[in-house]
């Protein structure tokens, strides 16, 4: 496990991020998809002096964030899972989950071709994904030793975005409500829910004293990088917005100018994900864009 502060490891494939904050109670941060899970419990096993799992937090419910919930709780099975309400009335509803998990075969077979994983994990049983602890703006996890995880509303990625900050260590886990940046630094806006949201909810964590910000997927930005990776944040929504907008004007066709933020955005290892999803999400920023003008 990567120490990046005294309080808070890095585990996962580095496109899963899993962080584990706390040094003797601990929380297990994301839960990425299904095979992620699967990597991460490798890890966990060749960890040492292992703090014990009291919570499993969910800081948004799409497929990437929680199809992994089933393999983690049979590690941490003691484990109570922590999510926003928003997430809960979500994971309520069987459609939903099933879609997720149909998204999250995708990314498993993916997996397989590559060699990243020998074999499938054991398929969800379930119809729901239960959320034992509802979480939000204001409220915090105790996990001994004066360490707290204390959460924010992230809305604009999506309506159950949270972010999660561990004062003490100026650690700010934000899961995808910043955008993701690929290998090669290309940095895809994600304003899915609503593009005010978004850009508000980056500000919002630009305020608060960060020494790592705990993104969901790729590089961690530690020290004077987590000011650049908000700034770009930032930068990639607005020409992304500029696009939509600029090519609504001009006419160009809905599914065309989708298809064109798709070829843009999506890099390897997005391109692991279902692409009839990520081009559902191309058009999710043009409806989102519209909604402004």
């Amino acid at each position: 496990m990567k120490k990046l502060t005294d309080q808070v490891g890095l585990l996962g494939d580095g496109f899963c991020n899993f962080y584990v904050v706390g040094g003797k109670e601990a929380a297990l941060v994301e839960c990425g998809t299904s095979a992620g899970a699967v990597i991460f419990a490798k890890q966990w096993a060749e960890v040492e002096d292992k703090p014990d799992i009291k919570y499993i937090v969910m800081l948004h419910s799409h497929f990437d964030h929680m199809c992994g919930i089933s393999q983690l709780k049979k590690l941490f099975p003691e484990a109570q899972v922590v999510g926003s309400q928003v997430a809960q009335k979500l994971m309520s509803k069987e459609r939903i989950v099933k879609m997720m998990f149909d998204y999250d075969v995708v990314v498993t077979e993916s997996y397989l071709r590559e060699g990243l994983i020998d074999e499938k994990p054991e398929a969800f049983q379930g119809e729901t994904v239960e959320i034992d602890l509802v979480v939000g703006e204001g409220d915090s996890l105790r996990l001994g030793d004066g360490l707290q995880l204390k959460f924010l509303d992230a809305p604009g990625h999506s309506a159950c975005s949270m972010a999660a900050y561990v004062e003490e260590e100026q650690v700010m886990l934000i899961s995808d409500a910043a955008g993701f940046r690929s290998d090669t630094g290309q940095m895809s806006p994600v304003f899915f829910q609503d593009y005010g949201l978004y850009m508000n909810t980056i500000q919002k964590l630009m305020s608060y004293p960060t020494r790592i910000a705990g993104v969901a997927h790729g590089d961690v930005p530690e020290g004077a990088a987590v000011g650049t990776f908000y700034q770009q944040s930032l930068e990639a929504a607005e020409q992304a917005y500029e696009i939509v907008k600029n090519s609504l004007e001009k006419g160009i066709d809905e599914k065309a100018l989708a298809e064109e933020m798709f070829n843009r955005y999506i890099e390897a290892p997005l391109s692991y994900y279902p692409s009839d999803m990520m081009l559902v999400s191309m058009q999710l920023l043009i409806e989102n864009v519209k909604k402004t003008l």
